[in-house]
């Protein structure tokens, strides 16, 4: 059962009281990314998730870099290390009879069971939705995939830059004379996966509730259009598209740097200010958002020449002080040096038995003000022998066999 919110009594922390999640069981059967981090922060959170893997080649994050020394390895991928935290790992084929009963045993042992494959492959293994009610209705099922469980598009295949395209993301995303850009790194993989962490709790709570468990269904495309509605709701409201535009707060170059400088009404006065220029205040070219839009180029090379030979560092802190939402470019050096992560301890060390010691990115949210017990990712089939001798009562012969036949 979820702790009721009264077992967390004022005055304690992680240290001394269950973590939020404690007691939570769920069985993870997601690769990749967007089942990764869901079941990741469960895991953080207190909740015993047991991962599965296939036996020949583990979790596809297993294949993908970046790379200890950049020398591929299993068991040295810095995403697989990053989203597979405090997790058991146990390894079992998905592709027989035998592979498939057992899994059916592990779900009658969990109350939350995490899958991102495309729609349909669970219910082709017979371990679907309609299947895991029969088992228990209690149960509750997170369901992540590129477009959703429903719809013309539930059985196509995406990836990342499908979801930024299909969600609208893409559209309104680069400068206006050029063509659409995809946001770097994987956001929607990441958005996909916290959503499906935040359903699984509120499907925990109504259970908790109600005594009925849900099918959770998240589609990363839907995803993409709750994160930016920019384009959609304008579209909406007026009857107009509202594609890319020119920045209001465009780069510049520093001499250690780029530094975004904010060009919006509010912070207009402040940045004539610092360039030393406050005449510019109430110039009639300059006087408002549509008149700087029109007469960027030349607010751009008077800004441009003026920040050539200041530090980032330094424009930032000076145009904070100024109440000014000013930023500048952090490489990823700037990233593990910055200060506000280094008081949070954002950034934590882990011992892992063959990566060795490393340092992680942790959680953008605390507890109580203490930090969350980090772990560090299983090896593949780490826990074969805990998991299916604690809860499928296996001795090492069962193991030794089920192993040298390729279920496990």
């Amino acid at each position: 059962m979820m702790p009721k919110i009264n077992d967390f009594t004022e005055g304690k922390t992680l240290s001394n009281v269950a973590s939020p999640l404690d007691g939570i069981k769920v069985l993870d059967f997601s690769q990749g990314i967007s089942g990764g981090i869901a079941t990741k922060m469960l895991a953080v959170m207190g909740a015993e998730v047991i991962k599965i893997e296939s036996p020949q080649s583990g979790d596809i994050s297993r294949s993908r870099g970046p790379f200890i020394d950049n020398i591929p390895h299993p068991e040295k991928s810095g995403q697989f290390l990053y989203l597979n935290m405090n997790k058991k790992g146990i390894t079992l084929s998905l592709d027989n009879e035998t592979g498939i009963d057992i899994a059916t045993q592990l779900i009658e042992w969990a109350d939350i069971i995490v899958e991102n494959f495309l729609p349909g492959k669970m219910d082709e293994w017979g371990i679907g939705y309609s299947a895991i009610e029969q088992i228990n209705p209690a149960k509750i099922l997170v369901s992540l995939s590129p477009f959703g469980q429903t719809g013309p598009y539930k059985g196509y295949r995406g990836n990342d830059i499908t979801a930024q395209s299909l969600g609208g993301l893409a559209f309104v995303t680069g400068d206006p004379s050029r063509e659409p850009l995809q946001i770097g790194g994987e956001p929607a993989e990441y958005f996909c996966g916290l959503s499906g962490f935040s359903g699984a709790l509120v499907a925990s709570t109504y259970k908790e509730i109600s005594g009925v468990g849900q099918h959770v269904d998240v589609s990363a495309q839907a995803g993409i259009g709750v994160a930016q509605m920019y384009s959609g709701l304008s579209y909406i409201l007026t009857g107009k598209e509202r594609g890319r535009r020119l920045a209001s707060s465009p780069l510049y170059k520093t001499a250690d740097g780029q530094v975004g400088i904010t060009l919006r009404q509010t912070d207009w006065p402040g940045v004539c200010e610092m360039i030393g220029r406050p005449e510019l205040e109430h110039d009639e070219k300059f006087k408002d958002m549509d008149a700087r839009e029109k007469n960027q180029d030349e607010i751009t090379a008077l800004i441009a020449e003026w920040a050539s030979d200041k530090k980032k560092q330094d424009l930032y802190h000076a145009s904070q002080e100024r109440g000014m939402t000013w930023g500048y470019i952090c490489d990823a050096k700037d990233l593990i040096e910055s200060p506000q992560y280094q008081h949070r301890e954002y950034f934590v060390e882990l011992e892992h038995p063959i990566a060795g010691k490393l340092t992680y990115p942790g959680l953008p949210m605390k507890w109580g003000g203490d930090q969350w017990n980090l772990k560090p990712a299983p090896t593949l089939g780490q826990h074969n022998e805990e998991v299916y001798g604690s809860l499928l009562g296996w001795d090492n012969e069962k193991i030794n066999q089920m192993k040298n036949s390729g279920i496990v």
